[in-house]
Order: C-alpha cells, then sequence, then structure tokens
C-alpha cells in the first residue's frame, strides 16, 4: 500500500449535498468529508477535472458554498477538492468536521500545516 497523501481528517458523513456544475444541480449524499474535500455518492454526469460548486444545506437559513473540483468519478463515488471558499463557508465547514471527528483538537493541529505539499 501506499503513504497517505492526505494532510487532513476526514470524517463519515451521510449529508444530502448539492453538487452544481455548469447549470446543472446534481443532489448526492456525502460519505466522508474533510476541510479539503468531499467524497460523495456515484452520478454518471460527473467527470474528473469538472470545476464545481458544492452546497451545504445546514438549515433553512444557513449554507455553505464551496468551488471544487472533481479528481475523481466512478462507480464507487465522486471525490471533490475543495479548492475556494469564503470564511463563513470554512467556519461552517470546520465544525462539521469537528463535531463528527473523535478528536477535534486534531484538527486545530492540522490548521497550523499546510494543505498542499507545495506550501511551506
Amino acid at each position: 500500500m501506499g503513504r497517505e497523501r492526505r494532510k487532513r481528517t476526514r470524517v463519515p458523513l451521510d449529508f444530502r449535498v448539492v453538487v452544481s456544475i455548469d447549470n446543472l444541480e446534481i443532489p448526492v449524499h456525502s460519505l466522508n468529508i474533510s476541510l479539503k474535500g468531499l467524497l460523495c455518492s456515484p452520478d454518471s454526469r460527473f467527470q474528473a477535472k469538472q470545476m464545481c460548486h458544492v452546497t451545504l444545506n445546514l438549515s433553512p437559513e444557513i449554507r455553505a458554498v464551496i468551488q471544487g473540483r472533481v479528481v475523481r468519478a466512478d462507480g464507487k463515488g465522486t471525490a471533490i477538492d475543495f479548492v475556494e471558499m469564503d470564511a463563513e463557508s470554512f467556519s461552517h465547514l470546520k465544525k462539521i468536521v469537528e463535531y463528527h471527528t473523535a478528536n477535534p483538537e486534531k484538527i486545530a493541529k492540522e490548521m497550523l500545516l499546510p494543505a498542499f505539499s507545495g506550501e511551506q
């Protein structure tokens, strides 16, 4: 097996998510989520390298909208890398991950480390 390259904790989470590609909204279910990405249910309309927007509807008044890129799309699921989000969406995402992990302190420590291998 190869070395784990992920730098952010993933948490299992079954949550309804809407992924928008072009002007098409595709409802899916999350399988796991991190501060850096999402694995969701498969859909044949997804293709690797597509840019998308992920919307997490947390309540009728609260939602997080995150710009992403599809990095894998197959019968097992769709992996989306998060590339940009506003501060409010990041705050909501961070709270979701902290709440669903067994070790919330680890998330705070990860925030001190670069998320990308090229960062110093």
